[in-house]
Formats: C-alpha cells, structure tokens, sequence
C-alpha cells in the first residue's frame, strides 16, 4: 500500500442514499481498533456490500472477483470480506512514516504461507505469529481470518503497536476527523471511504506561495486571498463511493470556519489542485458543488473507467492480496523462482506500455502516477530463489520507472513556474512543435504550431506564449520518458539472453 494521496475525501450521509445498516460496524470488528492515535489517512472497504449492490449484481461482479483483483479492476482479493488500510504521511516530504493494512477473510489464513512464498522469516511478537518479508514490513496473524501488515518492519514499532492497540477501542485511537469517516461506513453503508486527516498542515505563508501558482486564480487577487485564508482552515477530505444501480461519488472538504467564495469557485481550486497530483479523473469535471456552512461538497456518478481507476489507487501489499494462494505456488508447473520474477517484471512493462492510454488520461501527471504505481509493483514481487543478477535488473527497472515518474510529474510543475514568471511582449521567436509520440506507447501530444509575430493584444501574446512553453515542457517530458523506454528495452533484452545463457532454459 502506499498512501501517499494529496487529497482524499469523504461521502456525506446525504449523498449516500443508502439504507443505514446494522451489520456494517460489525464488518470492521477487531480491525478499527488497531487504527493508531496518530494515523492521518484511512481508508474503509466493505467488500460484501460493495460485491452486493445491484450494479455489482448486473455487471456480475461477483463471479470475475478473482480475475478483477488480477487485472487491477477491483484491489480486493477474492475472500476478503473488509478491509482497512491506515498510514501517518509525512506531508513535508510525502512519504509515509508507518503504514498498515488489515484484511478479514471469509476464511482461515495462514502467515506462514506467506512467509513461504515471498522469503520471509517466522517469528513471534505478542503471542502472534509473525513473519518478516524481506521487502521491509511484517505480516501478522492476528487471528485466523484477520491477516495485517506494518511497514516499516521494525520489531519494537509492531510490539508497541500490538501492545496498545489491544487494549483500547477504536474511539481511543483514531483522531476526531478520521472518526468521523468512520461513521460514514459503519453507520451509513458507504462501502468505500477513503479519509485524510489535514488540520494544522499548511500554514498561511505556505498555502499563498502555493496558490500563487494556480491557473483557476491568476488575477484574481480577492479570490486568492480568500482561499489562502481558507486552506489555513482546512480540517480534512473525504471520498466516498456508494454503489446502488449505477456508481456514484463525493468528495467531501471540511474547514475550521465558513468559506467566503463560492462553491463555483472552489471547485476548479479543488480540481486543480486533484489535478497537480495525478488523481484526475474526468467525471470530477461534471460533479456538482455545494456549500453547506463548513463543508464543500462535489458529487456525481462514476462511469465504469472512472470507478476502475479510482479504485486502482487502493493496493494491498501482495503478501495480504496472495495469501490465498498455497505455499510453494510460486514454484508450480516446475517454473523456477527466477523466470516467474522476469516473466512478472516483463508482463508488468508491458501492461504499463499501454495503461495511461487505456485508462484515459488527458495530463502528464496522471500518466506518471502509473509509473509510480507499477514501481511499486515490481518492488513487491516474491524474490525468494530468484537470481541475483536478476533481482538487480528488477531494481534497476523499478528506479527508471520513478524516474520517468519524476520527469512527467516535472511536466506541470515547469509549466507552472515558467507561465507565471512568464512576460512575453508583443514580438518574440515562432516556436512550430511536431507530432510527438513516446515509443510507440500512448504519450503522443499531437502537431501544434504557434506563431506570436503581430498579435493584437497583450493577452493574445501572453496565450500563445503560454502555449507554447506548455508544448516545450510535454515534449521534454516525453523525450525523457522516450529515452527511459529505450533504457528498459535494452536492458531487458540483455538480462533475458543471460539468463537463458546461464540456466539454458527459455526466459
């Protein structure tokens, strides 16, 4: 899991439209309780409910819950009947200081399998059975259907944690905001919750250099004023998501005192900052704002491709999403460890070739959380009996992917930079740019040509520039990427001949 959102926000009673249900808070029993006092970011699933609602029914959810979970359309495992995933995100630095997840299984579960097949050692800390992977997070079995991890995986931090989060409830744990969201999947229904906690992070200083900037408030001098004010305020977000007959969402933004803008403005502030972080998705474009006393709300239905993507950012650590599968699976079929591990890392950059196509995105920084994201996968692979040399070709490729994440997060960064300190006058240089496509693999920015000789007015001049310094940034970009894709290729090819050279089988 890796819970390093900037923004996420949370379902309202209103919106949920659903039939409070009893049976919800028993769904999380055992699991909440485990939350820690300084946990800033949750995130609640309830898979019977959300494998129960009509559209789930029609769309026969049910019956492609295994092949969804493989192809990323669902993060829940088969079995699993609830889930929580909590970390404490370190806003300065957006990395997470702990981070945890917890899945209830219809069934028994065994933390030695796990340990089995991704090479990890048994312990025992607190009377449970342990076992320490070695991609830095421990799997505890704290009880026969309840499987969690904890990353990082120091021993003292679990013992700690295990010791006092058995003896309190989870109203003694959870901070007030994230309580509260709590309530939206216990009391409520809303299936899915996904809350940050953001009292006290940014201060004003911060927030107005920040917003400085925004596109949506260039030369709105008032309106900046009033939303720097407002962002000091803020107090948290949530997104929720109710199934019934179609898909619907909200996303919820809470604040210490009353906006002063509207929610028509609020709302391009919100994408836009959604926006900055790679978490578009289209359908937020046509969601509805409300303002009601403390609250901003936006709220609208889902398409199908939306709920898949928002659902993609939710990822277990395989070592809970697998612990299904048996011991020694990894080995079957007489495969060895090292080709499973190139022909995982292999099927993973092909998938990725296409994704930010597939999925629809319209900005360099939501094709780059897909590098981040399957980064992370490659991270997480089962290395147990793989070859050496190969583990270091799966490292290598993990880093190149972050990196092509860097430069096409730098993408809007840049252009923002260089569009506000932009002064362009009346003449200046005619900038054409080409078609331009990266490898093949879905990052074309299409032929744009500008010409800024003899234009009328000052803001036709400041467009056009503007325009153009957007294309030189997506072509740098995408050349970066370009050449990253070369990179892999490359070495791809070179690690596949060794070791079919070496073990003198087929990779």
């Amino acid at each position: 899991m890796h819970l390093t959102y900037s923004l996420l926000t949370r379902m309202s009673a209103v919106v949920a439209a659903i039939t409070i249900a009893a049976s919800a808070s028993a769904q999380f029993d055992g699991m909440l309780a485990r939350v820690p006092r300084d946990a800033n970011t949750l995130i609640l699933i309830d898979a019977e409910k959300m494998f129960g609602s009509p559209i789930a029914d029609r769309e026969r959810w049910d019956a492609k819950r295994k092949a969804a979970f493989e192809a990323g359309v669902s993060a829940l495992p088969p079995d699993a009947s609830s889930i929580v995933m909590a970390a404490r995100n370190d806003f300065e630095s957006g990395r997470n200081a702990w981070e945890l997840s917890l899945v209830k299984f219809i069934g028994d579960r065994d933390v030695s399998t796990v340990a089995k097949r991704f090479g990890g050692e048994i312990d025992s800390i607190s009377g449970r059975m342990v076992a320490r992977l070695p991609n830095d997070q421990y799997v505890i079995q704290i009880s026969p259907s309840l499987l969690g991890t904890h990353k990082p995986a120091r021993r003292q931090d679990v013992t700690r944690w295990l010791a006092a989060t058995d003896k309190t409830s989870s109203s003694e744990t959870m901070s007030p905001y994230l309580l509260q969201a709590y309530g939206y999947a216990t009391k409520v229904g809303t299936p899915i919750i996904m809350a940050i906690d953001l009292a006290g992070v940014l201060s004003p200083t911060e927030a107005a250099a920040r917003l400085t900037e925004f596109e949506t408030l260039a030369g709105k001098q008032e309106q900046a004023a009033a939303i720097v004010k407002l962002a000091n305020s803020v107090q948290g977000a949530t997104f929720g998501i109710t199934l019934g007959d179609g898909v619907l969402g909200a996303i919820r933004v809470d604040f210490s005192e009353a906006p002063e803008v509207s929610a028509a403005v609020l709302k391009p502030v919100l994408l836009e900052v959604i926006k900055r972080h790679g978490a578009m998705v289209d359908d937020f474009e046509n969601w509805q704002p409300s303002l009601q006393g403390n609250t901003f709300m936006l709220k609208g239905p889902l398409a199908t491709a939306s709920t898949r993507r928002v659902l993609s950012f939710l990822e277990l650590p395989p070592a809970l999403a697998h612990s299904m599968d048996l011991a020694g699976s990894s080995a079957s079929s007489g495969t060895s460890a090292s080709q499973l591990y190139f022909q995982s890392v292999f099927a993973l950059l092909n998938d990725l070739r296409i994704k930010p196509k597939t999925d629809g995105y319209k900005t360099a920084g939501q094709a780059a959380i897909w590098y981040d994201k399957y980064a992370r996968k490659i991270d997480q692979l089962p290395i147990l009996g793989a070859d050496p040399t190969l583990l270091n070709y799966g490292s290598d490729i993990a880093a190149a992917l972050r990196d092509a994440n860097s430069a096409l997060r730098g993408v809007g960064m840049n252009t923002s930079l260089r569009t506000v300190n932009n002064n362009a006058s009346g003449s200046g240089p005619q900038a054409s740019y080409g078609s331009y496509a990266s490898g093949g693999y879905g990052y074309g920015f299409g032929a744009t040509s500008f010409s800024y000789f003899n234009m009328r007015s000052g803001d036709r001049v400041q467009d056009s520039a503007n325009a153009a310094i957007r294309m030189q940034e997506r072509v740098s970009g995408a050349s970066t990427v370009q050449t990253i894709w070369k990179n892999i290729d490359e070495a791809t090819a070179m690690i596949r001949r060794e070791m079919t050279e070496k073990y003198e089988v087929e990779f």
